[in-house]
């Protein structure tokens, strides 16, 4: 009897290096037409935030610019690239992130993607 094993394809995971961020398909389906993040780090709660930025809220000024980091899309994938939040990441976990994954949540009420470092293994 086969035992089925669980695909990743809908899970929505993160990928931290040194230098930046991976998004994998399932969290770039959810930013359609988002090319700007802010990007959060709660210590307290060793958790990550991506809040996708909307054009309509740049061209607004809701958002302070300095805090813009823009989203490159690939073929089934996007990048954050960043590479001081990395090391502030880097020391919060007090690890090395190369290749690290996450899986993420979307808070809909937040209108963002949480990453639990808690979670890490």
């Amino acid at each position: 009897m086969y035992e089925w094993i669980k695909g990743s394809v809908y899970h929505m995971i993160i990928t931290l290096y040194p230098t930046n961020i991976t998004l994998n398909s399932s969290v770039i389906s959810k930013l359609e037409n988002i090319r700007w993040v802010m990007l959060g780090l709660d210590r307290d709660e060793c958790k990550l935030a991506i809040k996708p930025i909307t054009k309509r809220e740049i061209d607004l000024k809701l958002v302070d610019m300095n805090q813009l980091h823009k989203v490159s899309i690939g073929n089934g994938y996007g990048r954050i690239s960043n590479k001081a939040i990395m090391q502030e990441v880097a020391k919060l976990l007090n690890r090395d992130i190369t290749g690290l994954k996450i899986e993420v949540e979307y808070d809909e009420s937040e209108n963002m993607f949480v990453a639990d470092l808690n979670d890490v293994e």
